[in-house]
């Protein structure tokens, strides 16, 4: 088993870990984003709104990729699942 075949496993263990801990992710987030819009008085809301969207999107993106790789699995191709 060479790096890259390494690397490929941990990328897919790390996905599925993501995946299954979803809820507490975006939990962490939404926590992360109120923290930061109180630090900074609100000044930078938008901003801050947009980068927690982004990271909620990122995490539903590697749920979906994962159910498309799982039925492309039952029906014979192995891809391994990325988020764009």
């Amino acid at each position: 088993m060479g790096l890259a075949d390494r690397l490929k496993g941990l990328t897919k263990k790390a996905e599925d870990t993501a995946v299954e801990h979803k809820d507490q992710i975006n939990e962490a987030v939404q926590k992360a984003q109120a923290t930061a819009d109180q630090r900074t008085g609100g000044k930078y809301h938008e901003q801050i709104q947009k980068a927690g969207a982004k990271a909620e999107s990122f995490v539903d993106g590697l749920q979906e990729t994962e159910r498309k790789a799982a039925s492309e699995g039952a029906a014979g191709g192995e891809s391994t699942p990325r988020a764009s």
